[in-house]
Parts: C-alpha cells; sequence; structure tokens
C-alpha cells in the first residue's frame, strides 16, 4: 500500500529538511542545471533512472553559498530523462505551478519516502489490532488530509529524534520530535478513514477509536 504522504507534505512543515546536509537519501545531482519557469533541465541526468517521482523536491543553489542556503521546490512531474516541471510549494497538489524564484545552477534531489513509509506500515499494522473486526477493510483509503498530516508529522518525529542523537542542535531537535510526536498522535487517534472499493468508490469507515499511539 502506498502511503498518501510525499516529501512535499514534509516540505510545508519544515523546509530546512531539504536544504544543508545529512538525514536524507539523496537519489541525484549535478552542476548544470537550469531553470526556465516552471522547467528544470539539467543535461545528462536521468531523473527516471534516479527514481524520481511527482511529490519529491528539488533543492537549487549557489555552490559558493552550499545548499545550506539553496532553495527547494516541489516535483510536479517528471517530463523527460533530463526534464521536471517544479513548482513553489503549492496550497494544493492539483493547483496550479507558479515559477520558482531562479538559484543556482548546483541541484540535488534527496527524499525521505522509506521513512514515511514506515510510519505509514506501523500506523496501518496498529488500525489492523485496533480493530480486527474490520480488518478485511484495512486496505487502500480514499484520500484523506488527517492521514497525510498525520504520516507528515510522524515521520518528522522520527527524523528529528535520528538528528538529536547525531549531536548537532540536539536540544532543538528534540524539542521539535516531540513536538511532531504529540501532533501524530492526537491526528492518528482520531483518524476516520473510509476504504476503496473495487469500483473506486469507498465503503464504511474503519476508525482508530480510543486508541493511544506511541512513537513509532
Amino acid at each position: 500500500m502506498t502511503p498518501q504522504c510525499t516529501d512535499r507534505d514534509l516540505l510545508a512543515l519544515e523546509t530546512i529538511l531539504f536544504l544543508g546536509a545529512g538525514g536524507t537519501q539523496q537519489l541525484t545531482g549535478g552542476a548544470n542545471g537550469q531553470l526556465s519557469g516552471t522547467t528544470f533541465t539539467a543535461a545528462g541526468a536521468d531523473f527516471p533512472e534516479a527514481g524520481i517521482q511527482p511529490g519529491m523536491v528539488l533543492t537549487t543553489y549557489d555552490p559558493a553559498r552550499g545548499p545550506a542556503e539553496g532553495r527547494a521546490c516541489e516535483i510536479v512531474a517528471v517530463r523527460a530523462a533530463t526534464q521536471l516541471d517544479v513548482s513553489v510549494l503549492r496550497a494544493a497538489a492539483d493547483a496550479p505551478s507558479v515559477a520558482p524564484y531562479p538559484g543556482g545552477t548546483h541541484f540535488l534531489i534527496r527524499t525521505y519516502q522509506p521513512q514515511i513509509q514506515a510510519v505509514h506500515d506501523a500506523l496501518m499494522e496498529r488500525l489492523m489490532r485496533a480493530r480486527a473486526a474490520d480488518r478485511a477493510n484495512v486496505g487502500s483509503f480514499l484520500p484523506s488530509p488527517q492521514l497525510r498530516q498525520a504520516l507528515a508529522c510522524g515521520t518528522l518525529a522520527a527524523v528529528f529524534v535520528s538528528r538529536a542523537q547525531d549531536g548537532t542542535a540536539a536540544d532543538a531537535n528534540w524539542l521539535k520530535a516531540e513536538h511532531y510526536r504529540r501532533e501524530f498522535e492526537r491526528l492518528s487517534s482520531s483518524l476516520q478513514l473510509t476504504p476503496e472499493s473495487s469500483d473506486g468508490l469507498g465503503g464504511g469507515v474503519v476508525a482508530m477509536g480510543n486508541v493511544t499511539l506511541r512513537r513509532v
């Protein structure tokens, strides 16, 4: 089951995750990127081969300043091996694209999809245990903003715990980890999800009820 949450949902809450170094899986990067409106081109790149997908985040930067002072934008579509459609962060994933302000020629694309998947899988397992009678209904769900937000918060909690343990800005990272852990628990404990049926329409509701979730 594919999570409804993507890297763009993390970007909306913590832009800093896609700037600077550490904590993510870098899929590709280079020094020859060009941004023209909402089109980003990098000669010699192979974005499909690198596993780049819509919903991921592109960071462009000036090498003299480094990625910590770069600009992050969402990837809207992969148009060709060397070309992406990009946008500044939009209010909704189906909103019109808006051209990012031009940045440097260096670029990188990182992802937190493995962490998102881990939080998603743990949450679904807890849902099945909490609602054993509805186990048959625990599969794919209709889009849920609350589920997407819960997964984003659960992922950020795990990411900031990891950052705190490496000794860099530990106090600030622990505070963020605790904040997002609490948000994850609050959102998850009141989830009401509508399963997808074979005809693409929802049927029934699967709820967490009064289940207390702990850090995954």
